[in-house]
């Protein structure tokens, strides 16, 4: 599966953090730093099914642009700021459901638990 991180300029540790985690299954992430003008205009890629924004790294045109997309596909996103902690206590309270790993084999769509963002 695929991950989007979207926002600040280097994000090697995030990339590594979101592949070695192995309940997400993500084995590929792509990254869109926002300094780009059309940035704002790019499509979620069709193999995404996680999008994490690091809000404090991001302008709000592009926060919208993600936000309307990711809701649109029904994608989770997880909203932090540009730290490996508060990306890894978000990202603990999301588990596969139980009908999801029924259904196609985990994991496939990742639910809340918890707190929100």
């Amino acid at each position: 599966m695929r991950a989007l991180v979207v926002g600040a300029d280097r994000v090697d540790a995030i990339r590594a953090e979101l592949e070695r985690a192995a309940h997400l299954g993500v084995s590929r992430t792509e990254h869109w730093s926002g300094r780009h003008v059309g940035d704002k205009r790019r499509p979620i890629p069709v193999d995404t099914r996680l999008v994490v924004v690091l809000c404090d790294r991001i302008n709000h045109d592009l926060l919208y642009s993600v936000r309307r997309q990711a809701a649109s596909r029904g994608l989770p996103v997880v909203y932090c700021r540009h730290s490996l902690v508060d990306m890894r206590d978000k990202l603990a309270r999301m588990v596969p459901t139980a009908a999801d790993c029924a259904a196609s084999g985990c994991p496939v769509e990742l639910q809340r638990k918890g707190r929100a963002n």
